[in-house]
């Protein structure tokens, strides 16, 4: 039934959402959030294309919205990190 949630999910959405929140704490004590709103957003989209995947869709075209999510938000957290050393070593 829909209501049956599997643990590998729950868990696999518990650790992307710790990492989202992380970065949001990140983007928000910064001073210059110029750089970070890009990779963030990316980040975000990439993380509510796998809860739609996992949450709201079944079978084999959910797997296509987890393999997107997870690439689109792993493009966006690297993206994310590749700004933060970029201003570390600039500054």
């Amino acid at each position: 039934m829909w209501w049956e949630y599997y643990g590998d999910a729950v868990m696999f959405v518990s650790v992307l959402t710790a990492v989202l929140v992380l970065i949001s704490i990140h983007f928000f004590k910064t001073k210059s959030k110029r750089g970070f709103m890009i990779p963030l957003s990316i980040s975000l989209i990439g993380y509510v294309s796998i809860v739609i995947g996992i949450v709201f869709i079944r079978g084999w075209n959910r797997m296509g919205f987890l393999v997107y999510g997870v690439i689109i938000m792993g493009i966006g957290f690297l993206y994310y990190l590749g700004v933060g050393v970029y201003k570390k070593i600039r500054y």
